[in-house]
């Protein structure tokens, strides 16, 4: 297959010439696998890694076969993402717009009237996110029946992200005649599954398959604190001098602090996550390809479809707690053949993913030798954001003299637990012990091994790893050079769900007396599940017990930290069915409201899973119609008279 050009695949010569003319002449290899199987109407599984070309090994074929059937036909890319979903759109118009080929990107986050005056004009080629693509479908402007062929694009993450369902309501009213196509980075059993269920049996193409990783990464590890993540980072970007990174992060909430820290630093870097409207995200990206921001620090929300050339220096700040989206992390880098470094940092916190990363990659990641100057020592103080809007919280007054003490570079170091880190000096003045809120513990002393202990005692848990330590003002030693030195420490707790509810839960188990297990499980939002002999009391009286359980916890949660808005908190029983049932009663009584009162009403956020039973539920009611409204994968359903 080497030194093939797309001339031995038999192309439209118009299709040819508008490949050349954007520099495209010769295939990638997993596009010399896939070209032909498409062009034959082969359903096909095709696995590569991140950056080797598997857009084209779609779009080329596609629109070859649209350009034969005399323009005709309607071919649908499904994506995870609305950047990606842009991306794929991009590239099909840099190929095929000259040639008459049309295409709407249909994605959550934008005005769905200009979405449907695009529909108007019948695209060609439709690339949709699954949520917003079936608000569409309800609207019955596209014929779903015409579609030709279905692209799963970056498949494994679209079933990672919880679109099966989406995609099942998808592909049932499309004619099993339809090829299907799938392109991705990782195996995933849900999608091939998913194929044989509606009739399919792609041929499975591999490139490389004995790696994941693309061969001119430079990947490695640095076995770190977590305070040292910070300096250590510093370190790497300023050695970077011409560093075009992406950061990745595990939480809306680090994206967000890290990049105005770095923002501090003066390194040009904003963040990106699944809070930022989608016209910001849109111009950050368009800024980050500019390269007016030259740092990117993002959540896995970025990690898939980012077509970003030149992009040299991929950071895990934080591990991936899914092993597979390291692969499509550190694939940011080293695309189309450039050379690219991807650096991964890991502390205690991390080290339970690092297992699940070397397992799937075949190998340890190596490890990076680390020295005493690999770590900057003037770093500013950390900004504080609010966890609600993840916007910055100004500084009061009082702090000037603190701001000037960090630019001068002013660092210390104490007898302090583990973790503490000294960073600013400014005067002192002795305090009792003082609370302003139960989510943190203020206090001053000079012996520093009761902290431990009086935290654990305050905020009335056990595991002392759930603690996180700040010292905010540094004292004078007793004596003019020697002497216990009295500092003031502020200690909040991590939000490390398990570790904080686990024990909380266990405890009401054991008190209520109730024959039930518990497990806690956390993935974008906090799940309780509970089992066990007493599970069929949860569900009694409109599952009154399991509602309870549900509240407490969220409860107990926004007692201790700061519950970012867009964590939900569900507690279910183990039988799902109890679930569906509550909420098909739930969709039923707010089909009733609206009939009483003849108005639209809104209901609560719902996943993927939940506004499919309550859509195809009041379905089948020709007195009222739904629609899905809102932004990412948490929708509201609204329920109005028809």
């Amino acid at each position: 297959m080497e030194n093939k050009t797309f001339r031995d695949y038999n192309l439209d010569e118009r299709l040819i010439d508008a490949l050349k003319n954007i520099g495209f002449e010769s295939p990638t290899a997993i596009q010399e696998l896939t070209l032909e199987k498409v062009l034959s109407g082969t359903d096909i599984f095709a696995l590569a890694e991140t950056g080797s070309g598997k857009t084209g090994s779609f779009a080329i074929p596609i629109i070859n076969k649209i350009l034969n059937n005399d323009m005709k036909g309607l071919y649908i890319v499904l994506s995870p993402t609305r950047e990606l979903a842009q991306q794929t759109d991009k590239v099909f118009n840099q190929i095929g717009k000259d040639l008459g080929i049309k295409t709407s990107c249909i994605i959550g986050g934008e005005n769905i009237e200009k979405q449907k005056e695009t529909l108007a004009e019948i695209p060609h080629v439709l690339v949709a996110t699954p949520g917003r693509l079936i608000d569409i479908l309800g609207h019955n402007i596209v014929n779903i029946t015409e579609v030709q062929g279905v692209v799963f694009d970056e498949a494994d993450r679209l079933f990672d992200m919880g679109f099966k369902k989406d995609i099942e309501i998808i592909l049932k009213d499309i004619p099993d005649t339809r090829q299907l196509i799938m392109v991705s980075a990782t195996t995933n059993m849900d999608v091939l599954s998913t194929a044989y269920k509606f009739r399919s049996h792609p041929v499975e193409l591999k490139l490389n398959s004995d790696s994941l990783l693309v061969d001119n990464i430079d990947h490695k590890i640095a076995m770190i604190e977590s305070d040292e993540k910070m300096p250590f980072l510093v370190n790497i970007l300023r050695k970077h001098e011409d560093a075009y990174a992406i950061i990745f992060c595990n939480t809306q909430y680090q994206t967000h602090l890290l990049a105005e820290w770095l923002g501090a630093m003066k390194f040009k870097a904003m963040p990106i996550s699944g809070r930022l409207q989608q016209n910001k995200r849109t111009k950050l990206m368009e800024d980050f390809h500019a390269k007016k921001v030259t740092i990117l620090v993002c959540t896995d929300v970025a990690a898939r479809g980012l077509d970003i050339k030149d992009v040299n220096l991929v950071v895990n700040y934080d591990l991936p707690q899914d092993a597979a989206n390291y692969v499509h992390r550190i694939g940011r880098t080293g695309r189309a053949g450039k050379d690219g470094e991807a650096i991964s940092f890991c502390s205690f916190e991390d080290c339970e993913y690092l297992d699940g990363i070397n397992e799937l990659i075949g190998s340890s990641i190596p490890k990076m030798d680390i020295e005493d100057d690999s770590f900057a020592t003037d770093i500013c103080k950390k900004p504080r954001i609010d966890s609600k809007t993840l916007r910055l919280i100004e500084k009061g007054p009082g702090q000037s003299q603190a701001r000037q003490n960090q630019k001068k570079g002013k660092t210390y170091v104490d007898n302090t637990p583990s973790g503490i880190k000294l960073s600013v000096d400014r005067p002192f003045t002795n305090s009792p012990l003082e609370a302003k809120n139960t989510k943190e513990f203020i206090v001053s002393t000079d012996d520093t091994s009761k902290i431990i202990e009086d935290a654990l005692n305050y905020f009335q848990i056990n595991d002392e790893s759930l603690l996180e330590f700040e010292v905010l003002e540094k004292g004078r030693r007793k004596f003019f050079f020697f002497g216990k030195r009295t500092c003031k420490y502020r200690v909040t707790l991590k939000a490390i769900y398990k570790k904080l509810l686990l024990p909380f839960l266990i405890d009401i188990i054991k008190v209520s007396k109730l024959k039930l297990r518990v497990k806690v499980s956390f993935k974008n939002n906090v799940y309780i599940t509970f089992e066990g002999q007493d599970e069929k009391l949860l569900t009694k009286n409109d599952f009154e017990l399991l509602k309870a359980l549900e509240y407490v916890s969220k409860s107990y949660l926004i007692n201790k930290i700061d519950l970012p808005r867009n964590v939900k908190v569900f507690a279910k029983s183990y039988d799902s069915k109890s679930s569906d049932d509550l909420l098909l009663k739930t969709a039923a009584t707010a089909r009733d409201k609206v009939l009483q009162t003849k108005k639209a009403i809104l209901m609560k956020p719902l996943n993927p899973a939940q506004r499919r039973l309550v859509h195809e539920f009041l379905s089948g009611d020709e007195k009222v119609k739904t629609n899905s409204i809102g932004d990412g994968k948490m929708k509201r359903i609204e329920v109005s008279p028809a």
